[in-house]
């Protein structure tokens, strides 16, 4: 390391002297490894918090409509919204998986100044507060078991479910319970035949397993249980960057998937 150290001031002290600067900095990647499973990225990880930091599970106030652009990925559902439910039933719910404090309902309102109900599968340390005019909308709920499936018009996995070591569990309550419409937004992929799990390293001092999913073998699942492919997007990763992988071997997509009649 000390001759290192040298032979790199030695190498910055003759650029300079031809008016160059030598700037040699650290890369930090945003994701890290491949994993056999999704409990050895856990081991590996060495974390103390299971999914976010102490300071993000302190409770927190919901987005303000003021501060929210639709755009990007947020203007998905919404859209579909418009285009697809015709008028507003309240007989009609919503599960979002992973809404944080900054949920699907939101943009709906903003877009469409419509207040579907909404139930919110979130980690059970997330803590959010509620305002009183939102209170008999939007409902957090910290368990599976707690969920109520009666009436579920749609699904939306929020940039969650590569997330999630139980995905299937979760799937396959919503495949059984026929729920007409599944979203699956913002979400790693590849073209390989079988999923790759990796940590992620971009958020704060925690690491995390984040699942990128073979297409192939996540599409195969949903036609097994009788839902088509009806939206699809494909987009490069830009930005993100892996210690082994070329950005040319994963993307992100957005899917949805409704059930066969």
């Amino acid at each position: 390391m000390f001759l290192i150290k040298t032979i790199y001031k030695f190498l910055k002290k003759i650029s300079k002297s031809f008016g160059y600067e030598l700037n040699v900095e650290k890369t930090t990647f945003t994701f890290l490894n491949i994993y056999k499973s999704y409990q050895e990225a856990i081991s590996s990880s060495k974390n103390n918090d299971n999914y976010i930091t102490k300071e993000y599970q302190k409770k927190t106030q919901l987005s303000d409509l003021n501060d929210l652009e639709v755009s990007d990925r947020f203007n998905i559902v919404p859209l579909f919204c418009a285009l697809v439910l015709k008028k507003e039933n309240e007989n009609d719910l919503f599960l979002e998986v992973g809404g944080g404090n900054n949920p699907i309902f939101l943009y709906i309102l903003k877009s469409l100044n419509k207040k579907y109900k909404f139930q919110i599968l979130e980690e059970q340390n997330f803590k959010t507060n509620i305002p009183q005019k939102y209170e008999n909308y939007i409902n957090y709920v910290y368990k599976l078991e707690d969920i109520k499936f009666n009436n579920l018009k749609m699904v939306s996995f929020t940039c969650s479910i590569q997330y999630m070591d139980n995905y299937k569990i979760i799937l396959e309550k919503i495949f059984n319970s026929n729920i007409e419409y599944i979203f699956i937004i913002d979400t790693f992929f590849t073209n390989k035949s079988d999923d790759i799990i990796v940590l992620q390293n971009n958020i704060m001092n925690v690491r995390f397993p984040n699942i990128f999913f073979s297409f192939t073998q996540l599409n195969e699942l949903f036609n097994k249980n009788n839902y088509e492919l009806i939206f699809q997007t494909k987009r490069k990763v830009g930005q993100y960057t892996h210690n082994i992988l070329s950005k040319n071997e994963y993307f992100t997509k957005d899917l949805i998937f409704k059930i066969k009649k």
